[in-house]
């Protein structure tokens, strides 16, 4: 991907910086806010519902919500709205059914939780589990956002490296829940304004939705793109939300949803609100912004499947001794969203959206950095005296270090080799998180606390054995199973 050349560049290059210097104001703002590590983690338990609601979406809201969705439509039409359905979902559960008793719990991390009812080797055990996880899923949004940056300019992967190690580090090293707030409603109107943009521009261009599918249709039917596909073969393929299989899409969106109910950060959002109804309130406005980002990618998507080639698809068409149509190509899907903006929308404009589809990538990570150091900080080395009493300064410390782990370790490995382990992530976050911390909130003085113990490290171990196995269910599934019979095991053993 290569940005305009000449005048244009440079234009665009000023709208990147732009909204590179408005997020950094964020941050240094938010960083003025913190004076404890409470201000740093939870945000003092101070944020209005509009701040709740940045640090939530500005979160949820990161390159799979936009990149990966607009790349998943080019492929698979309307099945690709299941990350961005299944995160709002998720956040609709998380508002009205946990909102509440988190907030209630007087902990600040889950296995807090968890450790109040089944004792300290549970959150130790548990915490170093969902840190890994959480991990594994870091180094994805920094493999993510490394490339991002070396698409947008011509660097060597080192440079990208520390560039992304900058510019997470003045989002949430600084500001912590604060920065991720404000920093979160800032991206979000950005956000907002560039896929409406785009919407408007595809819509434009055919006339409708209807033309849009229809023009699709039409291209691939031809053959055009070295594939000959029918019209009952489209419909299944564009027009489906199920179009990767029933089971594969319905298990993603349920995996989003346990996700979003296991992972620390959001814990932390619901604890910065400054009462139950402003926590409530951000919570819901998640489910209500987040799906409609996936439709703008949808329809970036198509819009791209309809005017542009993959370079696999032209080395397909040569390889086969037919003519290469007279359309634009780009080297891979990944591509989609991004030069969508560069060769569709004016320069500057173009500029304020691949700066802020650059802070997606950003935010995103920032978050998961966030749960990580209130987990390594609350649950393992709370035992620590020296820690407590500088826990805003480890608890900075430790973002920073992650960071740089995760950069080097980003660029040592291939970018496929850790995205092929990203179903760890899910599979040790709620394997290890959801039973426990629902049994801790619902089920006090059931269950005896070495039950819990064992579905902490039994659960996420067979969900790996069972993908190492080949297995054809999916692991998380495998995970959750255990968990549940573990946990209903040590309810008859109370009763």
């Amino acid at each position: 991907m290569n940005l305009a050349g000449g005048v244009n560049r440079m234009i665009i290059e000023a709208g990147i910086i732009l909204v590179i210097i408005i997020m950094t104001f964020a941050g240094i703002f938010a960083g003025k806010k913190v004076k404890n590590s409470s201000d740093f983690l939870t945000g003092g338990g101070k944020s209005s519902t509009l701040l709740t609601t940045g640090a939530f979406v500005g979160t949820l809201l990161g390159s799979q919500c936009t990149l990966g969705t607009a790349q998943l439509a080019f492929t698979f039409g309307l099945s690709a709205w299941w990350f961005t359905l299944g995160t709002g979902l998720g956040c609709l559960v998380l508002g009205l059914a946990y909102s509440d008793k988190l907030r209630n719990s007087g902990c600040t991390t889950q296995f807090q939780i968890i450790a109040r009812e089944y004792a300290s080797l549970s959150e130790k055990s548990g915490a170093i589990l969902c840190t890994t996880g959480t991990f594994i899923s870091l180094l994805a949004q920094v493999t993510a956002c490394i490339g991002f940056i070396s698409a947008l300019y011509p660097v060597n992967s080192f440079t990208a490296s520390l560039l992304t190690i900058i510019f997470m580090c003045m989002y949430v090293v600084f500001g912590g829940t604060w920065g991720a707030s404000f920093g979160g409603v800032v991206k979000l109107f950005l956000l907002y304004g560039t896929c409406l943009t785009c919407m408007i521009l595809v819509l434009i261009d055919y006339g409708g939705i209807t033309e849009i599918f229809s023009s699709v249709e039409n291209l691939l039917i031809s053959g055009k793109t070295g594939q000959v596909m029918n019209h009952e073969e489209f419909v299944s393929r564009y027009l489906n939300l199920t179009a990767r299989g029933t089971f594969k899409d319905l298990g993603s969106c349920v995996s989003l949803i346990l996700g979003i109910l296991s992972t620390q950060t959001y814990m932390q959002f619901i604890l910065s609100a400054k009462g139950d109804k402003e926590a409530k309130k951000g919570v819901i406005w998640g489910f209500i912004l987040v799906p409609p980002v996936g439709i703008a990618g949808i329809l970036i998507g198509l819009f791209m499947r309809d005017h542009y080639l993959l370079q696999s698809e032209v080395n397909k068409l040569i390889s086969m001794g037919l003519n290469v149509p007279d359309m634009p190509v780009i080297s891979g899907t990944i591509q989609v969203f991004p030069m969508f903006i560069i060769n569709h929308v004016s320069p500057f404009i173009a500029g304020l959206m691949l700066g802020t589809l650059l802070i997606t990538t950003i935010s995103g990570s920032s978050g998961l950095l966030l749960g990580m150091s209130a987990l390594l900080i609350e649950d393992i080395f709370c035992a620590i005296k020296f820690v407590n009493e500088h826990k805003l300064f480890f608890s900075r410390l430790i973002i920073v270090i992650i960071l740089t782990i995760a950069a080097t370790i980003s660029n040592i490995f291939p970018s496929q080799a850790v995205n092929d382990l990203g179903f760890l992530s899910m599979t040790l976050r709620a394997s290890v998180v959801f039973m426990p911390l629902m049994c801790g909130l619902w089920l006090k003085g059931r269950i005896k606390s070495r039950y819990i113990l064992a579905s902490i490290i039994i659960s996420p171990l067979s969900a790996i054995i069972s993908n190492m196995m080949n297995i054809p269910i999916e692991p998380l599934f495998v995970g959750m199973g255990i968990s549940i019979i573990v946990c209903l095991l040590g309810v008859s053993a109370r009763t």
